[in-house]
């Protein structure tokens, strides 16, 4: 399992305690187009996504569908607010194809917390490096002109370019899909 090998790479956990933090989590396969998060409701679940790729979104006043992340291999899938607080989420997490996740649900995770004290500098971890990508985000989108962010998500992130609707990335770096197209076509 991928998650155990990232966990032995940057913690020092017994053996004991690898195989408790491997027997939390449950293998699940999630079809594309199913929500794995919907708004309005309370996260119970977190997962590590081994194969496939999610997408968080939200509506705004106009009904307008915003792209707010994407979430590849080897990365932690979670509403991290409606996890942590066990409040309702305000965005959507949607499978964008076929995917494959380890999972736990909150009370698990609770447990796990007693039986492996090293998850909370784990979980604390995660949370931190979501925090500073959000930040990065939120500077990028406040200082780079609209090619500099899609020359950067491409550099970034090659993969997805292949595999995402266009107006789902144009709505990720916020921006319309004509100015996408028009970026497009100068490159």
């Amino acid at each position: 399992m991928d998650l155990v090998e990232k966990i032995k790479k940057f913690y020092k956990l017994t053996e004991k305690e690898l195989e408790a933090s491997a027997h939390a989590f449950k293998p699940a396969a999630i079809p594309a187009k199913t929500y794995f998060m919907e708004e309005g409701k309370v996260a119970k679940q977190v997962g590590f996504i081994e194969r496939g790729l999610f997408r968080s979104f939200f509506y705004d006043d106009n009904a307008n569908d915003i792209t707010t992340h994407f979430f590849q291999p080897g990365t932690v899938l979670i509403s991290m607010k409606s996890f942590n607080n066990q409040v309702p989420a305000r965005e959507n997490i949607i499978a964008l194809e076929d995917s494959k996740i380890y999972e736990i649900n909150h009370e698990e995770m609770m447990e796990l917390y007693e039986r492996v004290p090293a998850w909370r500098q784990i979980t604390k971890d995660v949370d931190e490096m979501k925090y500073n990508d959000l930040m990065n985000r939120s500077i990028q989108l406040q200082t780079l002109s609209a090619k500099e962010r899609y020359e950067l998500f491409c550099q970034n992130y090659p993969e997805i370019i292949k595999r995402v609707a266009l107006r789902h990335i144009a709505s990720y770096l916020g921006i319309d899909i004509a100015t996408l197209s028009r970026i497009r076509k100068k490159l």
